[in-house]
C-alpha cells in the first residue's frame, strides 16, 4: 500500500474541501476563483456536505452563512429535508443551527421548519470546528448563543458582507438561473435533469430529483403541456425527454460545447463522507478496516446503484483482505480526480 488510510482519508478530505469552495465560489462566494467544470451545482446537496465537512475548515463555513444570509431564499428547503432524510447526507445538528442563525431575517422564515433545537445537545456541547485530524479544535472566549442552542460551540459570527448573488452565465450556476427564471420548485430540478441527463420516466427522475412521485408526475404533465418538454409510451409507462436545441436560450458560456454533464452530487457526497469517516478511523487495524471498508460499501450498494456510480468502483468481492482497502482507495481517488 502506497499511501496508508489515514493519509489517504486526510488527502481525500482536502480534495473534497477544494470541490467545495469551487462550488460555492461559482455561486458567489468570496475567496475562491469560480471553476470552469463541465458540471453543475447542486446547491442543496452542496449545503449538506457543508454541513460536515467545513467543520474542518471554519473560513469556507463562515463564508457560506454570510453567502446564505443574502441568498437563502434560493434553497429549496423541502428537497433539503429530502434530500437528508433519505440518504443521512449532511449533520442534521449543524443544519439546524444554520437555519436557526438564518431565521433572524424576517425574509428567511421558511427555515423554521429545520430550526428547533433539541434541548439534550445542549446539555453536551461540542466545539462546532475540528482540527485536519478530527479532534476538536479548542474554543476560547465568547461563545454564539445560537449555535450553543444547538450544542455547538463557536465564537460569534461576523459576517464580512463579499458574497454576491450567483453569476447567471457559467454552466455552474445552470440550476440558480432555472430557479431565477421559473421559482424555486420541483420543476427546475426536472428540467436540469432532462437537460443534463437526458431522457427519464418518472421513476428515473423522482430519484434523481429527491422529490415525491407525485409532484414529479405531476409536473412532468405541465411541463409536456408546453410543447418544450416532449413524451411517449413504452407500454403503460410514461417516458419523458426534451430537445436540447429547444432550450438552447439557456446556454451563455463557451465551456462546455452543450449542457453541463450529470452528477448525482447527493449521492457522490454521501459515498464519500461514508467512505472517508471509516479510512479515518486511525483506531482499525489494517483487517478490521478492510472488513468494516467492505460493510460500508455493501449498504451502500443502493445508494451507488441509484446515482449511476457503480461503474466508477472496482472494488468487489474478488478483493480479500487489504487488497480491497487498497482498491477502494484507488477507486476513490480516482473519483475524486473526474470531478
Amino acid at each position: 500500500m502506497t499511501m496508508s488510510p489515514a493519509k489517504s482519508s486526510a488527502e481525500l478530505r482536502q480534495s473534497l474541501l477544494g470541490l467545495l469552495w469551487q462550488q460555492w465560489a461559482a455561486l458567489g462566494i468570496a475567496g475562491s476563483t469560480p471553476p470552469e467544470g463541465d458540471w453543475c451545482v447542486d446547491l442543496e446537496a452542496l449545503l449538506l456536505v457543508t454541513t460536515t465537512q467545513a467543520r474542518a475548515d471554519p473560513r469556507l463555513f463562515d463564508e457560506v452563512l454570510d453567502w446564505l444570509w443574502g441568498n437563502g431564499q434560493w434553497v429549496n428547503v423541502q428537497r433539503l429535508r429530502n434530500i437528508h432524510r433519505r440518504i443521512a447526507l449532511g449533520d442534521s445538528r449543524v443544519l439546524s443551527a444554520i437555519a436557526d442563525w438564518l431565521c433572524q431575517r424576517s425574509t428567511l422564515t421558511k427555515w423554521k421548519p429545520l430550526a428547533a433545537a433539541d434541548g439534550t445537545n445542549a446539555e453536551n456541547p461540542e466545539p462546532l470546528f475540528r482540527l485536519k485530524d478530527g479532534r476538536p479544535q479548542p474554543m476560547f472566549g465568547e461563545v454564539d448563543p445560537i449555535f450553543q442552542r444547538h450544542g455547538l460551540v463557536r465564537g460569534p459570527i461576523k459576517r464580512r458582507k463579499l458574497s454576491q448573488q450567483p453569476n447567471p452565465r457559467p454552466a455552474a450556476a445552470l440550476s440558480w438561473k432555472l430557479r431565477a427564471l421559473f421559482g424555486v420548485q420541483a420543476r427546475c430540478d426536472i428540467l436540469l435533469c432532462l437537460l443534463t441527463r437526458g431522457a427519464g420516466y418518472p421513476a428515473d427522475l423522482t430519484r434523481a430529483t429527491f422529490y415525491f412521485p407525485r409532484t414529479v408526475e405531476e409536473a412532468l404533465k405541465e411541463l409536456a403541456a408546453s410543447g418544450l418538454v416532449h413524451t411517449g409510451h413504452t407500454g403503460r409507462k410514461a417516458r419523458y425527454w426534451l430537445k436540447p436545441e429547444d432550450w438552447q436560450f439557456l446556454r451563455t458560456w463557451s465551456k462546455p460545447a452543450g449542457f453541463p454533464r450529470w452528477v448525482d452530487w447527493p449521492r457522490l457526497f454521501c459515498a464519500q463522507e461514508r467512505f472517508f469517516g471509516v479510512l479515518g478511523n486511525a483506531e482499525l487495524s489494517p483487517m478490521l478496516l478492510s472488513s468494516e471498508l467492505r460493510r460500508t460499501f455493501d449498504e451502500l450498494q443502493a445508494v451507488l446503484a441509484d446515482g449511476c456510480l457503480e461503474s466508477a468502483f472496482t472494488a468487489s468481492r474478488s478483493h480479500t483482505g487489504v487488497d480491497f482497502t487498497e482498491a477502494l482507495i484507488a477507486d476513490l481517488h480516482r473519483l475524486a480526480g473526474s470531478v
